[in-house]
């Protein structure tokens, strides 16, 4: 039941990624940055962290060397779930419209709190020396959509991947792959003590 609420709040809280012509449909969240390391009961921080902006810290080259370009005009998101889940961030997609859409956010889901909680097919990973979990969030669209949590203090840097099969360049590339190749270029640019 709490993995129900927590996925259906997470579906409320979403927002369609829509650029170069196209949308995509899926779970994304949005994001931002707010902080406290502080966890609740639950492993949850009670608040995002702000030690990295993912609207602003994603070096234009790791964006230029995946062509992501903003998903909409305002690229930032901000989310609030059930249950005090909460993500802050921005969104792209593959230049062309032909290629995976993905949103970058801090969130305050700690690691231990995705470990008890999420979903399909989960796998325990490091990406630059920190911790980091693979998801399939969704029930209906396991291949499609993939997310990547990698550990910061107070949270998670949340990589959320979108990759329908009808995407000409990546929809015959494994989703958490594509994730993971990405988080592998952002993570190192994340702050010592982050």
């Amino acid at each position: 039941m709490k993995k129900a609420v927590l996925m259906v709040g997470v579906l409320a809280a979403g927002v369609g990624l829509v650029g170069c012509g196209g949308s995509t449909e899926g779970e994304a969240r949005p994001s931002g940055g707010v902080t406290s390391s502080a966890a609740t009961g639950s492993g949850l921080a009670v608040d995002v962290p702000t030690s990295y902006n993912p609207c602003t810290d994603v070096p234009e080259g790791v964006l230029k060397s995946e062509r992501l370009a903003k998903a909409v005009a305002d690229n930032k998101t901000k989310a609030d779930g059930p249950n005090g889940t909460k993500w802050r961030g921005c969104s792209w997609v593959m230049s062309g419209g032909n290629g995976y859409a993905t949103s970058i956010q801090a969130t305050n889901l700690t690691i231990p709190y995705i470990r008890a909680n999420y979903f399909n097919d989960v796998h325990e990973i490091t990406i630059a020396g920190r911790p980091a979990i693979t998801a399939r969030r969704s029930d209906t669209r396991a291949s499609e959509v993939c997310s990547i949590n990698v550990e910061m203090k107070g949270g998670s840097l949340e990589f959320q991947i979108d990759n329908p099969p009808s995407r000409r360049e990546t929809g015959h590339i494994d989703t958490c792959q594509l994730g993971v190749t990405l988080a592998e270029k952002v993570v190192p640019t994340l702050p010592a003590g982050a």
